[in-house]
């Protein structure tokens, strides 16, 4: 479903944001705290990734997200 992706692609950018800014922060050095926030956006990309096969057309193989 279209939503649940852009609630998910929302996850991740947030995510990325917090990263960057401790990785400001921190004078370029990553934490244990980034680490894990780092496998935290991963997960979230794999979500998205899962989501989007399952939006994928089995008859094309093509990917109609906003296909009515």
């Amino acid at each position: 479903m279209p939503t649940d992706t852009m609630v998910l692609f929302a996850k991740k950018i947030s995510l990325e944001s917090k990263w960057n800014e401790m990785f400001l922060q921190n004078g370029g050095n990553v934490t244990s705290e980034m680490s894990v926030l780092g496998d935290e956006i991963k997960t979230t990309i794999r979500s998205i990734l899962q989501a989007q096969e399952k939006a994928r057309n089995p008859q094309d193989l093509e990917i109609h997200l906003y296909a009515g």
